[in-house]
């Protein structure tokens, strides 16, 4: 049942609400996609060369003087106006599924400049790549200039592909800006284009001893006498001595209660490996009798402005049998749901026996990979809920009591707003809920919205600054300031809805507050809003009918409460989520794996407005919401749901670039795009899961289903 029509790709068909098949086919990498003028014009080159006033450009191919000794495609600029050169090409790939881009320019040595004699100008301008997309949106992916010193020889020039889907090639040549020409004509030289495939593995660390490091609290040095043996994660080949020999030394503190970190740093994007692998040896703790071992944490640093912020992918707390051994560690890398990174953040945690003392460690051997396997299609599930996202706690009770996960509002606009309601009324903070547990199947465990002062956070020196925050679950209890909504399940039936806040109180919960016991509520499900009429009035209300109204204290004119909710610097943020409740700390492990879906959310004032429907195909699809996760177990807990979904496919990578097609007969239909446009990681972060929407399902009941690469 192979269809031959399709070469070189993963190839797995489900025959769905019939059967579920085991074929599967062998596993390639792309193809290096490979342009040249070795002999002749390659098809997929165009000119795009701009005339300007009276000077004029000239291309034509030459068959010697290339970067191997065959062809090259010649340009030469007149001088006497401000021109460029652009030589395109359309070819079509998938950003995805290829890392970078190399192309070879020359310019002859005979070749006017910019600048004249002074020789920090002599210059021939400024060099750019550009992957172009089929509506002709530009995608910067090198930008440089070249000097005379630099250029008069065959140059390879390297960028990172963008993560998007490319129909076009162009290099631009073009005159700085502030001249009008050059000293004389310009003749330039292009050879050979490439795009290139992720290697497999990219082995990231060990090529010098002056790794780029940025110290944020963990002493990152290198040690040239501790050392891993390497072994291949693909191949499994080794071990093997990689020069030059040593690691990366890290020497901490106390790490409790802070976290200090470092940042290793490399551009790279996390969607085309499914791992990142490292070797970790433990020199200890000190003094060595303890048995306070602490731990470690690894993160992808997000190439995401203004925070840049830490992405958590995994750690492990050290242990007695790991002091003075290598350890090896392959975390999660497509998973994080990074597309863009600067790197890898490392830091030192407590562990679960505190980590109060001083520790040492290396690192060695980082590198991203993806499996050799024949992925194939494990699971077809039917979709048993209603659209809207949604928010579950972990299954650790026991050791996780606390556990309490959410979102956040967009990073951008948290630095830039006042999420508070005073002297900004009317203002609302609601949400919606559905396939909330009954009271008696969940007592106590809650959904809320906090809305956080940042600017208390970011000038307390105790707290790791408001790029942290918001992406932790927890914040609220870091928080000085904090107004909550609660709604949370009943110990003994019903259901109790509360507006908490606490002023100028750090690492400590939200106790001041209005209750409201509704003791005849069979569910929360429901629209909740908490709604202010001005600085002191405000009511709770459920379905749009009030079920409490109250007076606040005045904390607009109090001097008690000066900025409390009146950030002198518009920073804040508000985070959407469920916890555990205060019935699993009593009682550990009753609420673990509860989960909620919020089907709306909303927060507004008359300076700020954000709200959610979550019907996109993607989390962010309307707003750059954030992941906030608990410390402990980190993970994103959060699973959006189209809606319209009818079912979900579950495939055994999570490497990109797969698409999901769909026939209703094996031997004659036509195979069409199964429409899967949402997809995300599941709980085991080696799985792909992807919502198939109801309309693309066919009329009859059978459908088969394949992946294609």
């Amino acid at each position: 049942m192979l269809k031959t029509t399709k070469q070189s790709h993963w190839i797995i068909f489900l025959l769905t609400l019939i059967a579920l098949l085991g074929f599967t086919s062998i596993c390639q990498a792309q193809n290096p996609i490979n342009i040249s003028f070795d002999s002749g014009v390659p098809s997929q080159f165009y000119d795009a060369s701009p005339n300007s006033g009276s000077g004029y450009i000239t291309n034509y191919w030459q068959s010697t003087n290339g970067p191997d000794g065959s062809g090259c495609e010649v340009y030469i600029i007149d001088g006497t106006n401000n021109l460029e050169i652009d030589p395109a090409f359309n070819v079509s790939f998938n950003g995805a599924e290829y890392a970078q881009i190399t192309f070879q320019v020359k310019v002859d040595p005979s070749s006017g400049v910019v600048g004249g004699s002074d020789s920090l100008l002599n210059e021939y301008g400024n060099l750019q790549l550009a992957a172009i997309t089929s509506s002709y949106d530009w995608n910067t992916a090198y930008y440089n200039t070249i000097y005379q010193a630099n250029a008069d020889f065959w140059v390879t020039y390297t960028a990172t592909v963008p993560a998007i889907q490319a129909a076009h090639l162009q290099i631009q040549l073009q005159i700085p800006g502030g001249f009008t020409n050059y000293t004389g004509p310009v003749k330039v030289y292009i050879g050979n284009i490439s795009v290139l495939p992720p290697p497999n593995p990219d082995y990231l660390f060990g090529t010098n001893s002056t790794f780029n490091w940025n110290d944020y609290g963990v002493s990152g040095t290198w040690d040239s006498t501790a050392d891993a043996p390497y072994f291949n994660p693909v191949s499994g080949a080794g071990p093997t001595s990689l020069a030059p020999a040593g690691s990366i030394e890290f020497q901490s503190g106390p790490p409790s209660p802070n976290y200090p970190g470092g940042q290793l740093n490399y551009s790279f994007n996390p969607q085309e490996y499914e791992y990142v692998g490292v070797d970790v040896y433990y020199d200890g703790p000190t003094p060595s009798t303890t048995n306070d071992y602490a731990g470690f944490s690894v993160s992808i640093a997000e190439n995401l402005a203004p925070n840049y912020p830490w992405v958590y992918i995994g750690g492990a707390n050290f242990t007695a049998a790991m002091i003075g051994h290598w350890t090896h560690f392959d975390f999660p890398c497509a998973a994080s749901g990074v597309s863009s990174a600067n790197g890898f953040a490392i830091q030192a945690t407590p562990g679960s026996t505190g980590g109060h003392n001083p520790i040492t460690f290396h690192m060695d051997n980082i590198q991203l990979w993806n499996p050799e396997v024949r992925p194939k299609i494990l699971a077809f599930t039917p979709n048993s809920t209603p659209g809207g996202l949604q928010i579950a706690v972990d299954g650790d009770g026991s050791a996780n009591e606390f556990d309490q996960e959410g979102i956040t509002t967009p990073a951008v606009t948290n630095n830039a707003a006042d999420f508070f309601w005073i002297n900004q009324t009317p203002a609302t903070y609601a949400f919606t809920l559905t396939n909330f547990p009954a009271p008696a199947a969940a007592p106590g465990f809650e959904a809320h919205a906090y809305v956080i002062n940042g600017d208390s956070i970011i000038n307390d020196t105790n707290e790791a600054g408001l790029g942290y925050q918001e992406t932790y679950s927890g914040a609220n209890y870091n928080a000085l300031d904090c107004i909550v909504l609660q709604v949370e399940n009943g110990t003994n039936g019903g259901v109790n809805v509360n507006f908490l806040w606490k002023t100028n109180t750090p690492n400590s919960n939200v106790t001041n507050g209005i209750f409201c016991n509704l003791t005849n509520l069979a569910s929360a499900n429901g629209a909740w809003a908490l709604n202010f009429s001005d600085n002191t009035h405000a009511s709770i209300t459920l379905n749009g009918t009030a079920v409490t109204n109250f007076t606040l204290p005045d904390f607009a004119s109090d001097p008690n409460y000066n900025a409390n909710f009146t950030p002198p610097t518009p920073t804040s943020f508000v985070d959407f989520g469920v916890w555990k409740g205060d019935s699993n700390t009593n009682h550990p492990g009753m609420n673990d794996n509860q989960s909620a879906i919020f089907t709306s959310v909303l927060a507004t004032n008359t300076t700020v407005a954000i709200s959610d429907g979550f019907t996109g195909s993607s989390l962010t699809a309307s707003n750059a919401w954030q992941i906030a996760e608990y410390y402990q177990y980190s993970a994103n807990r959060t699973t959006l749901t189209p809606a319209g979904t009818a079912f979900w496919l579950t495939w055994n990578t999570t490497q990109a670039g797969f698409n999901v097609q769909s026939t209703t007969n094996l031997t004659s239909g036509t195979w069409t795009n199964a429409g899967v446009s949402f997809t995300y990681v599941d709980g085991t972060g080696t799985n792909t899961v992807g919502a198939i929407p109801s309309s693309t399902l066919p009329p009859g009941g059978a459908d088969f289903f394949d992946l294609l690469k």
